[in-house]
């Protein structure tokens, strides 16, 4: 029977992209002229409050997020704690949080990108835009758009995007400090003034904790990170401290470069600042700047605002339609509609403030249920042992709800009743439709139990009992899966990917396996769209996964070999596989090859590259099929070559094949040295009854092209390291393996390489 995998493709790199780009937006690009004008010279005083509170909150989700790394956030956990009652608050809240967010990103990005365009008025709905407006309109289509149909918001693009928003912002920081040297600097902290009253710099605070809330859209994502125990509180707690650092800074500067009057007068402080430090220079890379931080962090946010609604659909908490997936991209394309729809009213209607206030106060109920949920877990949970545990949780969680509650009132009396109709809004729809129709879910303390208790829950490698024709969206929970047969040592891997190759492979796999007696693991990778949890997809596709899987049962029969089959489902695709063999501690790794293979994935894909190993011996196999009858192995004595000469006489032993060695020297003079080399490389490999030939001609892609071209199958040793990520990327030095007419049988081994090697080859 299938079995699934909920693959973990986000690493520590990915994680903290996205907790970085969706955190550092708009708020430190249009908020700080608001907050000059409500506290005077003190305005570094606002975000280093905002900044500790949004810190003592995520140690909170953390915990949370590690016990029970699902997707779906604060909505899920509140929703499985304290019931489907609260949850419908806390869905509803977080969703128009999050899309009032979106909102507010787009209206900065309208802004900034008036420096570069000339941006006309425009007109919808019935109302006359401003430029602004205009340009937050075609931000809020953009970002729609990219996410409707797919687009990779945690790819390499994002990480390079992110990089160069930072290093632009401490630059900004750097060159002003240079400038009015760090006795201004001293002088500005120093400063104690308040221009306002106390609760001028309370409602500045909640003014600009809107900047801090990316580290909830990262929790969001915690049921597809890598090692959640490990990699989540780093990249929660380190993007948000790298932040508020930074938010820090940069007010601290703003402060130092000009007087807090001029901060109040202008729409754009840091703009300002960077005109009188750099001239049209800094005002360029600061315009640059807010441009990528809004788009990044709308694009992220919506993303996060529609999983809350198809989570909540899947749930029956609304209408069922927002849980519905795209038939062609695969994402949550109903729930992107009706987030989209609202973000476009909201930039054409609201304005900055109240859209940061509104989102702020809707975030602190979000996490004053976040924290209750936690206290009620660990008062009713005896098994509750997360991987992550607040110091002094309790008082932790008492200070966040105390505080949380403290900066909601400091929002303003308008907000407040703004975000009790949301709230009792929540509250009717609950009792008026989704008290009927929510799904029963799994309680939380079995998820606790079976995820944080074990093994591997700790380690966040986590695999599917199996579920062939149960429904995943309301059951998917994930326990340690069956392991292959345990009377065999050696396990081999084959990745499945088309039905006309499978038979290939999988005869390849189980030839090679029965000779070492290793059991055998076919997995089926499902890539599904970035913005559509893992745990909510995994219907579909799965009756085309189940019947390649069967296929590959019904050709594995004839082999007395164990056989285990997995589909699993991803946000990546070539890259998947090395997880995979990590996670079944594969010695090899048996693989089709196609010119068209795609290379897409998370940001972990250029780190892998650089730093990680090959987890397990590969056995590339091209898609011309496998006819092992006359097999040529080209030799150098090469650690691949020897692994190529391991396959061969599994092939000589089990399919009679007739086996012939190639080495390819420079000229007569060297024939005989050739000779004995291959006498003696033969004996070591058991291969003394296989055929030899020397090729003087001194050209090594000519020779084995011409006489591959006698022989049915050709098995090449990578000359070069990082066979898979080249072959993908079509950039193999021994170009004649797309050259031969013949079927081609690539071999590497498993290796470890330095970052030197990585880089520089």
């Amino acid at each position: 029977m299938t079995k699934d995998e909920l693959a973990r493709d986000v690493g520590l790199v990915g994680a903290l992209t996205v907790g970085i780009g969706a955190t550092l937006g708009a708020g430190i690009f249009v908020l700080p002229s608001i907050v000059a004008g409500e506290v005077g010279p003190i305005l570094w005083l606002p975000f280093l409050l905002a900044g500790c509170l949004a810190l003592v909150n995520a140690v909170l989700v953390t915990e949370l997020a590690t016990a029970l790394p699902r997707s779906g956030g604060s909505y899920d956990w509140v929703y499985r704690a304290l019931g489907p009652p609260f949850g419908t608050i806390t869905g509803i809240a977080g969703w128009t949080s999050t899309t009032l967010v979106t909102a507010f990103y787009c209206l900065g990005f309208g802004i900034y990108l008036g420096f570069f365009l000339p941006l006309p008025e425009g007109w919808l709905f019935g109302l006359t835009l401003s430029p602004e407006r205009t340009g937050a309109v075609l931000a809020a289509f953009s970002v729609l758009a990219s996410n409707y149909v797919g687009v990779r918001n945690g790819g390499p693009g994002a990480v390079a995007l992110v990089c160069l928003l930072v290093a632009s912002l401490v630059g900004f920081v750097v060159a002003t400090t240079a400038t009015v040297g760090v006795g201004e600097l001293v002088a500005a902290v120093a400063d104690d003034r308040l221009v306002g009253s106390i609760d001028s710099l309370a409602g500045a605070t909640a003014l600009v904790f809107v900047s801090y809330l990316g580290y909830a859209k990262l929790a969001a994502m915690a049921g597809e990170v890598r090692t959640p125990g490990w990699t989540l509180p780093r990249a929660i707690l380190g993007s948000l401290c790298t932040v508020g650092a930074l938010y820090v800074c940069i007010a601290v500067v703003l402060e130092a470069a000009v007087d807090w009057e001029t901060l109040a007068a202008t729409d754009q402080a840091i703009v300002a600042v960077a005109d009188a430090v750099s001239g049209s220079t800094g005002v360029a890379i600061i315009g640059v700047a807010g441009i990528l931080a809004t788009v990044t962090s709308a694009t992220m946010s919506i993303s996060t605002a529609a999983r809350i609604g198809h989570a909540m659909g899947s749930d029956g908490l609304v209408g069922r339609s927002l849980g519905t997936l795209h038939p062609r991209f695969g994402t949550p394309y109903r729930a992107f509609q009706l987030t989209g729809l609202a973000v476009v009213a909201l930039v054409v209607t609201a304005d900055l403030v109240t859209l940061a206030l509104l989102a702020t106060a809707l975030h602190l109920v979000v996490a004053i249920l976040s924290s209750i949920a936690l206290l009620s877990v660990r008062r009713s949970v005896p098994s509750y042992e997360p991987p992550f545990e607040a110091p002094a949780s309790s008082a932790v969680a008492g200070v966040a709800c105390l505080g949380s509650l403290a900066l909601l009132v400091a929002t303003g009396t308008l907000t407040l009743l703004l975000t009790a109709g949301v709230l009792a809004g929540a509250a009717v729809w609950f009792a008026l439709y989704g008290r009927t129709r929510a799904n029963p879910s799994d309680a939380l303390e079995a998820g606790l139990e079976r995820r944080v208790g074990s093994k591997t829950g700790a380690e966040g490698i986590e695999r599917a009992r199996p579920n062939r024709g149960t429904d995943s969206s309301s059951n998917p929970s994930v326990t340690d899966a069956e392991q292959p047969d345990d009377t065999t040592d050696e396990t081999i891997l084959i990745p499945l990917s088309n039905p006309r190759t499978e038979r290939d492979l999988v005869e390849l796999g189980c030839t090679v396996a029965q000779a070492r007696g290793a059991a055998v693991v076919a997995i089926h990778v499902v890539q599904v769209p970035g913005q559509t949890p893992l745990h909510r997809a995994t219907d579909r596709e799965r009756t085309a996964s189940d019947r390649l899987l069967e296929a590959a049962r019904e050709h594995a029969e004839p082999f007395d070999v164990p056989l285990e089959t997995y589909t699993v489902f991803s946000h990546r695709s070539v890259e998947e596989v090395f997880d995979a063999a990590r996670r079944h501690e594969a010695d090899l790794v048996v693989m089709g090859w196609r010119e068209s293979t795609p290379f897409a994935g998370r940001a972990e894909t250029v780190i892998d590259e650089l730093a990680h190993e090959l987890p397990a011996d590969l056995l590339v196999l091209n898609d011309r099929g496998f006819d092992p009858s006359s097999v040529l192995l080209p030799t150098t004595g090469t650690v691949n070559d020897d692994l190529g000469a391991e396959t061969a006489r599994v092939f000589r032993d089990a399919c009679d094949s007739d086996v012939t060695l190639l080495h390819v020297v420079d000229g007569e003079r060297e024939r005989g040295g050739g000779e004995r080399f291959l006498e003696d490389w033969s004996a070591r490999h058991d291969l003394e009854d296989a055929a030899t030939v020397v090729d003087a001609s001194g050209d090594v892609e000519g020779a084995i092209e011409s006489h591959a071209a006698d022989h049915s199958l050709l098995i090449v040793g990578a000359t070069e390291r990082g066979l898979l990520s080249r072959l993908v990327k079509r950039a193999l030095a021994l170009g004649v393996v797309e050259d031969v007419e013949c079927s081609v049988l690539l071999t590497e081994r498993a290796h470890r390489r330095s970052l030197r090697e990585r880089l520089f080859r």
